[in-house]
């Protein structure tokens, strides 16, 4: 099943469930049928729209809103700014749209937004303000052409999931460094060099995916994560791992695959694991 086609599956079980969870309420697969009640509408999937290039600026009709999905709409080029004005939306999926560069500035006017994805599509930027969305709990920025973060994202102190995989940073923002609450962030497939040490003073961060990278050094400092979980380092340029993971804990697995580190590297680490494993297979 092509990347794609998975994408879809997901999409269309989250809108099963969600149909079946909302068991009093409908989700709304048709802007036609949506318009005619807008008032009753909680849930809205506009997808796999193959002529779709601009969502109606009426849009705001429906101010009970909580779940919009925008997915698979090739042609569709431009959000209107009225899409800011869903003063109840919680669940924001703008995913699979390739011929999007740009979202609406107005889009930080969702202060009850908690879950935002704008995955696969071509993103260069986000909105500067985005720091005011405070609600958010979820980011997914999944495959776009993002460089940078607006400085504004240190305000989303309320946010646990970060994942920013498949895009163009070379260096991990600063602007996340005061997220205490993150739980996941992921940055494979990325051109990062470095791991700031102000990562290792996430109290919260259970998950750390940074594969296929260009990192060199792990700092002793991961010892200081007490939470963590798994850590995903595949691919990347590191040669010698020789750190206490004696904190760790809660930790299941750190993979080293495809690293140019030798086993006799690893054994100083290994020995002061108190749960977990280290995988390192370079074959």
């Amino acid at each position: 099943m092509s990347k794609i086609n998975k994408t879809r599956f997901v999409l269309w079980v989250f809108v099963f469930i969600s149909s079946f969870y909302f068991a009093q309420t409908k989700f709304y697969v048709s802007l036609e049928e949506a318009f005619k009640e807008p008032l009753k509408v909680t849930n809205l999937s506009i997808s796999d729209d193959e002529e779709i290039a601009e969502l109606p600026r009426c849009i705001e009709q429906f101010v009970n809103l909580e779940t919009l999905i925008i997915a698979f709409n090739p042609k569709l080029k431009k959000l209107p700014e009225s899409i800011g004005n869903l003063p109840k939306l919680k669940t924001l999926k703008i995913i699979d749209n390739e011929s999007l560069i740009k979202i609406p500035n107005s889009i930080v006017n969702l202060k009850s937004l908690e879950s935002l994805s704008l995955d696969r599509s071509k993103i260069e930027n986000l909105p500067d303000n985005i720091g005011l969305m405070t609600n958010l709990k979820d980011l997914y920025l999944t495959e776009n052409q993002l460089r940078a973060l607006p400085n504004s994202v240190s305000n989303l102190t309320n946010l646990e999931d970060l994942y920013l995989d498949n895009n163009q940073f070379e260096e991990i923002p600063n602007s996340i460094k005061n997220l205490k609450k993150l739980k996941r962030i992921n940055f494979n497939n990325n051109k990062i060099k470095n791991i700031p040490t102000f990562i290792y003073d996430l109290p919260n961060l259970w998950g750390l995916f940074l594969e296929n990278n260009q990192i060199e050094n792990i700092a002793p400092q991961l010892n200081n994560l007490k939470n963590l979980r798994v850590l995903a380092l595949e691919n990347n340029k590191i040669s010698t791992f020789s750190i206490d993971l004696s904190n760790l804990s809660s930790l299941e697995s750190i993979v080293l695959d495809k690293n140019p580190i030798k086993d006799k590297d690893l054994q100083f680490s290994r020995s002061k694991l108190s749960s977990g494993k280290i995988y390192c297979n370079n074959k």
